[in-house]
């Protein structure tokens, strides 16, 4: 199963590009860029991102992001 960490960094920068990659380093203070697709979660990390993911993502795109990591 692919690292939650990693996918949503993935569909962040298809969505907002490496800017909106580094906005969202800097507003969970977690180097998402570190994060491998078979590493695991770590649930802080995990947690920080998520809480920060509302002010970077628009509504359509939190829904089509949360879409995307239960199909996996």
């Amino acid at each position: 199963m692919a690292n939650r960490i990693s996918r949503i960094t993935t569909y962040v920068e298809k969505k907002k590009l490496g800017f909106g990659v580094a906005r969202l380093i800097m507003m969970s203070g977690v180097n998402v860029r570190s994060f491998g697709p078979n590493d695991p979660d770590p649930p802080d990390a995990l947690r920080r991102l998520e809480q920060a993911l509302p002010q970077l993502l628009s509504a359509q795109e939190l829904l089509e992001l949360q879409s995307l990591l239960t199909e996996a």
